[in-house]
């Protein structure tokens, strides 16, 4: 039944529906893979107070509280600060240096692949309004052969210009509004990932400064 109403609505929209439905399926392609790279995280809504907790742990040099405490939540911030907790013992610049390395690896890996889902949403208006012009000029061809007389020859055309704005419409709208809300999730994740990183290099300052 969904296969006859999805070749019925190829039929009336022509062949530039195909670019458009994969124009759509690899936005929405990525969009899932970014999710699943972010895990649990994407679902989070708070991390204050678990940052808080960490901060008091590792004033009250609890090292392996604050151990066990980043791996009570998995996820992206967690997996970016726990292996800097085995370094506290190394000097400063070692331990800015790896946190600084870590951190660039995992947003560039949280970041992949949202660039190119801005151009597959703006493309896929796009390849809609030249199927509006595809199928305005078969219309006026049409017209120019045979009149304006029979509504039913120009039907063909007609179709094809106002489905495929549709389709394209149709693809784009959620694509902006999904890859918007993984942007600000990524943004809020980063931030985290950049105050624990602060947390610990303070830690490590004052535990310098009490030697």
């Amino acid at each position: 039944m969904l296969l006859d109403v999805l070749y019925a609505q190829y039929q009336a929209g022509g062949w530039i529906l195909i670019p458009i439905f994969f124009t759509g399926a690899g936005g929405f392609y990525l969009l899932a893979w970014n999710l699943m790279r972010l895990g649990g995280d994407f679902f989070k809504k708070d991390y204050s107070e678990f940052m808080l907790k960490f901060q008091d742990l590792l004033e009250a040099k609890d090292i392996e509280g604050a151990k066990l405490h980043l791996k009570s939540r998995p996820g992206v911030v967690t997996a970016d600060l726990l292996p800097a907790l085995s370094y506290l013992h190394n000097s400063q610049c070692y331990l800015n240096n790896f946190l600084q390395e870590r951190m660039l690896k995992i947003l560039n890996r949280m970041d992949r692949g949202m660039h190119f889902v801005s151009v597959l949403a703006a493309t896929a208006p796009l390849l809609g309004l030249l199927g509006t012009v595809s199928g305005m000029v078969s219309t006026f061809e049409i017209i120019t052969l045979y009149g304006n007389s029979n509504p039913v020859l120009m039907a063909d055309g007609i179709s094809e210009a106002l489905i495929t704005t549709q389709s394209g419409l149709v693809i784009a709208f959620p694509l902006v509004l999904l890859k918007q809300r993984v942007e600000e999730k990524i943004n809020y994740l980063k931030e985290q990932m950049e105050l624990g990183a602060t947390i610990i290099l303070n830690q490590h300052d004052a535990c310098e400064l009490g030697k």
